[in-house]
């Protein structure tokens, strides 16, 4: 076997290793949650504004930020699908893959920093840079127009997750923190 044939098999030996079924169990019941959310809607002048990453920040600092980042990326899909994708897909998967890369940094300072910092920074990012990203599609007005119930929106899905994580790491149900 080649050099390159073996780091292809020793790859799939590390994904396999990820996804265990616990994980992909927790994952689905993750997403499920973020279903509810979804439809625990906040104004907002998209409609898709909801409670639902707090399941996706919970997972990032309870159990690790890529189990988030999908848990992130699924829960925003699907609330945005609860009232028909009003930017159009394109958009709604980038702001899919935005929610990703914002959860996973949240999972990677709570777990590794603080949860405080975490937090603000969750919340910025989520809040403010979230609405920025629509600068490009829908103008100066579509920014200020989502900043304030994105932000609203996003810093009670990070507190209900912080919350919840805390609740979880004392009661020994969360993995270890990777400081």
């Amino acid at each position: 076997m080649s050099s390159a044939e073996a780091r292809k098999v020793e790859r799939r030996r590390g994904a396999a290793r990820f996804f265990t079924p616990r994980r992909v169990a927790r994952i689905a019941i993750l997403v499920a949650l973020s279903a509810v959310g979804a439809f625990i809607k906040l104004p907002s002048p998209t409609g898709t504004v909801a409670l639902d990453s707090a399941p996706a920040f919970l997972a990032a600092a309870a159990f690790s930020p890529v189990e988030g980042s999908i848990v992130g990326a699924l829960g925003h899909l699907l609330s945005a699908l609860t009232t028909g994708f009003p930017l159009g897909l394109p958009v709604h998967l980038l702001v899919a893959a935005e929610m990703a890369v914002f959860v996973a940094i949240f999972g990677v300072l709570a777990r590794r920093v603080n949860i405080w910092l975490a937090i603000v920074v969750g919340i910025l990012l989520n809040g403010v840079g979230g609405a920025a990203i629509m600068i490009p599609i829908g103008g100066v007005g579509l920014f200020a127009a989502l900043v304030l119930p994105l932000t609203i929106g996003s810093a009670i899905n990070i507190l209900v997750a912080a919350a919840a994580t805390r609740a979880l790491r004392s009661a020994g149900l969360a993995e270890e923190e990777t400081r």
